[in-house]
């Protein structure tokens, strides 16, 4: 088979998002590798062909959207409405979710409520997605914040309420409800022999059992390599080449169920000369 390094992996994929676009929006974004730069506000996607810095792939971090959320949407009596955030970039990038308004010099101040993963050599595609199972009373401000490194990108959407809740006091929507995966990453690139990470994240009323099936369509079992976390991600280790492929994971509960995909490239090492 074709050896691909990681380098020609992330042009392919900047490439194929490209395609994809980001619907024509505005995004700001937040590079603090350098606070000197003039320009902070400006994003930095390139990779130079040589790498200078033997234990990574990348010289500099970089981090982009796939698919930004709306600008605004209009909450319909009665339905929950859910905000998606997808993007793509070096490491294992992280997304969180803000409600409000925040100024956006205390964005990137802004602590993480996610633990950021240690796998410099990734190339990860995330995806988020924001439930609100309440009614709304007045038009909120929610604000989908991803980082990778030194990288920090952020896109809001203002959700309106139905016409007939303003002023309204709020409340949750009653009654058991079928599962959301919420958070899931699209792709991901590592080298041979890494561990990976899968997450899945689900929101449901009552709590969803999760289980994963592997790139042949059949049910993961625990074993030494491949492992489902009580907190329902894919633990995959020792990454091998013929762990190539479509994983699965799928929620389900009494109400329903849902499911989301993973593509998990593994990256042969290049030769050493």
């Amino acid at each position: 088979m074709q050896k691909m390094n990681l380098y020609l992996c992330a042009i392919a994929l900047l490439l194929f998002s490209c395609l994809l676009g980001t619907n024509g929006r505005a995004v700001d974004t937040v590079d603090d590798s350098n606070d000197d730069t003039e320009n902070d506000n400006d994003v930095d996607n390139s990779i130079e062909a040589e790498d200078k810095h033997k234990g990574r792939p990348f010289e500099v971090d970089w981090l982009k959207f796939t698919n930004t959320p709306p600008t605004k949407m209009q909450q319909s009596p009665g339905t929950i409405v859910e905000i998606a955030c997808e993007m793509m970039g070096s490491q294992v990038p992280t997304i969180q979710w803000i409600v409000g308004h925040m100024p956006l010099s205390e964005i990137d101040n802004l602590e993480s409520n996610r633990v950021m993963e240690s796998a410099p050599s990734a190339i990860v595609r995330v995806r988020s997605v924001h439930i609100i199972d309440h009614v709304l009373s007045e038009p909120r401000i929610y604000t989908c914040i991803g980082r990778t490194g030194s990288k920090t990108i952020y896109a809001s959407t203002v959700v309106h309420p139905p016409h007939t809740s303003v002023g309204v006091r709020e409340k949750q929507f009653a009654g058991p409800q079928k599962p959301r995966i919420i958070y899931t990453e699209k792709t991901h690139l590592d080298l041979v022999g890494s561990n990976v990470l899968l997450p899945c994240k689900v929101h449901s009323r009552p709590r969803s059992e999760i289980i994963w099936e592997n790139n042949e369509n059949n049910v993961i079992k625990q074993s030494h390599r491949f492992k489902v976390l009580p907190t329902g991600e894919l633990l995959i280790s020792d990454l091998k080449w013929e762990d190539m492929g479509n994983y699965k994971c799928i929620a389900r509960n009494a109400v329903g169920r849902d499911f989301a995909d993973t593509f998990v490239y593994p990256v042969l090492k290049e030769q050493e000369d």
